[in-house]
């Protein structure tokens, strides 16, 4: 019998690093009791007393991630290859923590460590931990994060910072001997990630120009990241500035659209001819982008029309479309 209960989703991401979430299994286990054996690690990831000595065997490894897994989805982390650490999407476990919550509302935290050591302070846990909240509300339609560290842990506090959470909350901890005095509590809701993503440019610089004629430059369009545009997405508002333009680049000839897939859609299946867009003045990689439309060539896709029937699960889009895009090879 399984000690982890493990699923079949696998998330792709990184910037100068490839980073793909792998669904953590029993597989992992002999890393795991690695991680967990080493004291410098539980530092960082365990609270309570200042235990210079702290570790744990396999009993306890098997107890927590055996026992989290039953309601989490629980990733390896891997860096280029290497596997460095784990994370998890867990529904929230602490009674009083849901009672602060609308019964109805889907609560949920991210919890993450890195064990290998050599890849601390390079960034990788915020980029991983950004790669886990996008399939939390694209892939799982959670309605809040609501995430925990201690005082002492700043790298943590401010990585939580970055992606746009909101500190509710100081708990204090327990008067003993131990590394922090307080817990912070940390939330992100659904609306604040969307209104986050969205994309605000002056109004003299938007044009409209027709859907037909935009090119697009990627084949697939997520059905969770989709939804989230439809939650601000007013179909009946065309000139109140209500919807985000799309970036655009004279490419070969054609405008191409360098991001805005997934409104562009969603304006297509509304029902407009037309959409704002503006010039992307952004340096890119434009190597990157001719291998895009070479694949769009290949399978016909030439504009927002041919994407509205490629809308797919998060999951299916992260296999169909991230990963080939790693996998990119210039």
């Amino acid at each position: 019998m399984s000690i982890i209960k493990s699923h079949n989703i696998t998330l792709y991401g990184g910037n100068d690093i490839n980073i793909v979430l792998r669904p953590l299994c029993d597989g992992h286990l002999a890393l795991l009791y690695k991680w967990c054996a080493d004291p410098e690690v539980l530092y960082w990831t365990e609270g309570g007393t200042n235990d210079a000595d702290l570790s744990y065997g396999a009993d306890t490894v098997h107890k927590i991630y055996g026992g989290v897994s039953q309601n989490a989805f629980c990733f390896l982390v891997e860096a280029d290859g290497v596997p460095i650490g784990e994370c998890w999407l867990q529904k929230m476990n602490l009674p009083y923590v849901n009672a602060m919550y609308p019964e109805a509302l889907d609560v949920r935290r991210i919890d993450m460590s890195i064990g290998e050591k050599s890849y601390w302070n390079k960034g990788i846990g915020t980029q991983f931990i950004g790669m886990m909240i996008d399939f939390a509300f694209y892939g799982e339609n959670v309605d809040v994060l609501h995430c925990f560290c201690e005082d002492y842990n700043v790298r943590s506090r401010r990585m939580w910072e970055k992606h746009g959470f909101a500190r509710i909350l100081e708990e204090p901890l327990e008067p003993q001997p131990q590394k922090g005095k307080w817990q912070y509590h940390y939330r992100l809701t659904r609306q604040d990630f969307a209104r986050r993503r969205r994309v605000k440019v002056p109004t003299e610089k938007q044009f409209t120009l027709p859907v037909s004629g935009l090119q697009p430059s990627q084949l697939w369009i997520s059905e969770g990241k989709l939804r989230l545009v439809r939650e601000w997405f007013d179909p009946n508002d065309k000139d109140s500035g209500n919807f985000d333009p799309i970036p655009v680049k004279r490419f070969n000839g054609k405008v191409l659209m360098t991001d805005g897939h997934t409104r562009a859609v969603a304006a297509y299946l509304a029902g407009w001819d037309s959409v704002p867009v503006y010039w992307d003045e952004d340096e890119l990689d434009m190597r990157a982008y001719a291998m895009d439309v070479k694949w769009c060539d290949e399978e016909a896709v030439r504009s927002p029309i041919d994407l509205a029937g490629r809308i797919v699960p998060h999951k299916d889009y992260e296999r169909l479309w991230r990963k080939r895009c790693m996998e990119m090879v210039l």
